[in-house]
């Protein structure tokens, strides 16, 4: 089985999302947190080469659908790609804990942060796009 099923938060409908995603935690060079209205935090993530690329083509591809957002294996968000994102920067708005954040510091620098090796061992993050039909 190539894909699973997860509930869109925006439709309520269940999605089939492939199983192995577009973009994962080593595609990932910076981020920058921020709290939340709702109590959680969001961030903007900023990919690497390879991540921007990957991120800039689905947009196109995919554009009107949504992309997944998952941490550590958790739904964080869902997104709508209604335009062409080519500076591979990814805002995630809300959804996120403190220890999400926490483990985001271990792993990645802040945008802005130099000389600081990225380190991907600790934290999962990961982007689905809904299977095509």
């Amino acid at each position: 089985m190539f894909a699973t099923s997860v509930r869109a938060q925006i439709s309520g409908k269940d999605v089939a999302i492939e199983k192995m995603p577009w973009i994962s935690e080593h595609d990932v060079i910076g981020f920058t947190p921020y709290p939340a209205q709702n109590g959680t935090y969001g961030a903007l993530i900023q990919l690497d080469d390879h991540g921007r690329v990957v991120l800039d083509t689905l947009s196109v591809e995919r554009r009107g659908g949504f992309l997944f957002v998952f941490v550590n294996g958790r739904a964080i968000t869902e997104l709508q790609v209604d335009k062409r994102v080519s500076d591979g920067k990814i805002y995630i708005p809300s959804g996120l804990s403190a220890a999400d954040i926490d483990l985001m510091k271990k792993d990645w620098r802040l945008i802005g942060e130099r000389n600081r090796p990225c380190d991907h061992s600790l934290l999962l993050f990961s982007l689905f796009f809904p299977k095509p039909p």
